[in-house]
């Protein structure tokens, strides 16, 4: 196809190339390109290219999503260790009230112990005020050894009511483990799709980059590269569909000829007219 450049006075300075004034075109001298074929023709490239930009907009959200997936799964992988944490804790507070228990066993053999022996000793005193002081010693123990078997009763209560909760505990955990699993494995897999929607998108834009030519696809690419992945964009109602600045008359007069690049006044991408 042949292109022929316009110079400066044919054309306004928004619809031209000017070193400098464009962030698109740094090295072009003051000039716009132009068709010398039919309209039709520009216009399809154009077309051409906005279809190239749907595939790249397809691409980076993919590849924005394959980038996310490890994030989530370390995520997950976190709630796991935390569930597992919470666990623990239930069954250390089991272990604790065991423990608290076999104390107060031991405490109370100790208390059994002493009445017994007590007991023996009052067939050996001779007099009235030792007898009548080992009964209040062993009155006393027994009245220890009372409120040692009641807090024993509480405690075994406690656990009894802490091993139904351990064991939902525990099946909470293995149920979330699983449920944890299940979704790792999702991300993984969706992910794995993701990567090969990505390869069959890059071969179909590589098919569509050929039908338009380097010199268009260069200047897209370095307007896409600036202006956040986005180097073509639509006019929709009299304005820039990118970044909404309305368009001048004169704008909307070149688009719809389409006769020329024209760049919208606001972000310098390529503007285009369905």
């Amino acid at each position: 196809m042949l292109w022929v450049v316009s110079s400066a006075e044919e054309h306004s300075p928004h619809t031209r190339a000017v070193a400098g004034s464009n962030p698109a075109l740094p090295n072009q001298p003051k000039e716009c390109i132009k068709k010398e074929n039919s309209m039709e023709n520009l216009k399809q490239i154009l077309e051409s290219l906005y279809e190239l930009q749907q595939y790249d907009t397809a691409i980076g959200k993919l590849k924005k999503q394959i980038q996310t997936a490890p994030l989530e799964i370390e995520k997950k992988k976190l709630e796991l260790e935390n569930k597992k944490v919470e666990t623990e804790t239930i069954k250390k507070n089991y272990v604790s009230l065991n423990s608290l228990k076999k104390e107060k066993e031991a405490l109370l053999a100790t208390k059994e112990e002493a009445i017994n022996k007590r007991s023996v000793e009052l067939n050996s005193v001779k007099s009235n005020d030792a007898y009548k002081a080992i009964l209040l010693d062993i009155e006393k123990a027994k009245a220890d050894k009372e409120l040692i078997e009641d807090q024993i009763l509480e405690s075994m209560m406690k656990i009894d009511e802490e091993i139904i909760v351990i064991k939902s505990a525990e099946k909470d955990l293995k149920d979330f483990e699983i449920k944890v699993k299940n979704e790792i494995a999702q991300i993984e897999q969706v992910t794995q799709t993701q990567q090969k929607e990505v390869s069959n998108i890059e071969m179909s834009r590589e098919e569509q980059k050929k039908l338009i030519d380097k010199t268009f696809i260069d200047q897209y690419e370095r307007i896409r590269e600036g202006r956040g992945g986005q180097g073509i964009c639509l006019v929709e109602k009299d304005a820039c569909s990118a970044c909404g600045t309305m368009l001048r008359p004169q704008l909307l007069n070149q688009i719809q000829k389409c006769a020329e690049i024209v760049f919208c006044d606001g972000c310098s991408r390529i503007l285009l007219k369905k």
